[in-house]
């Protein structure tokens, strides 16, 4: 009823079986290669004008000024610190100027002497309030006072480390002056004695 079964012979089986492996080879080989040049289209080399905006959006840090660093001799901070000073004497009121006094955390790291934290109390906090008072007493009119200027004394000077006074280097200017008018005519004091630190200028001596 049905005829012989269709028998393949070993050779041609084993031709059949050269050409699937072949055939597999290829498949693979198609799998792994580099993709046409539209599929990388989106991919772009990094110039160099594209790696200075990144720097420019993300500026390297500085860092903060050295302790002993010597400050600029003019700044806008500075002026409005000194600005503060005068409304300060103008008003009797020591406490409206205390951001231009050489701050506590600085003197205990500074200062060479026992307990340095009473000593910044007593001879420069106190002080300072002391000498706004007397300046305010002082000057007649100068409620009245305008702000004008605020010169840095100049040359600055370095005070060297000193057994009972400082541990470190730190920059020093003598006689800074503190320009305004009263009623239109000008005026100054002088302020004797201020003290770098970390890149900005604070009084250590009013008067």
């Amino acid at each position: 009823m049905f005829g012989a079964p269709w028998r393949i012979s070993p050779h041609a089986a084993l031709l059949f079986l050269c050409l699937a492996s072949a055939t597999a080879c290829r498949g693979k080989a198609s799998a792994g290669a580099a993709p046409p040049a539209d599929a990388a289209s989106d991919a772009k080399p990094i110039m160099k004008g594209d790696a200075g905006d990144a720097a420019e959006k993300h500026p390297p840090d500085a860092g903060a000024p050295a302790d002993d660093s010597l400050p600029p001799f003019a700044s806008d901070e500075l002026t409005t610190r000194a600005k503060h000073l005068l409304e300060a004497i103008a008003n009797d009121n020591p406490d409206l100027a205390t951001d231009i006094v050489f701050p506590r955390d600085a003197y205990l790291t500074v200062k060479d002497v026992g307990e340095p934290g009473k000593h910044w109390d007593a001879k420069v906090l106190a002080a300072f309030k002391r000498e706004v008072k007397a300046l305010h007493k002082r000057t007649k009119g100068v409620e009245r006072a305008i702000f004008t200027s605020f010169e840095l004394g100049q040359p600055a000077a370095q005070a060297m480390p000193k057994k009972h006074d400082l541990k470190r280097m730190l920059w020093r200017a003598k006689r800074s002056r503190l320009g305004f008018t009263i009623d239109g005519k000008p005026s100054h004091f002088d302020v004797v004695e201020m003290t770098g630190w970390r890149g900005s200028w604070y009084v250590t001596k009013l008067r």
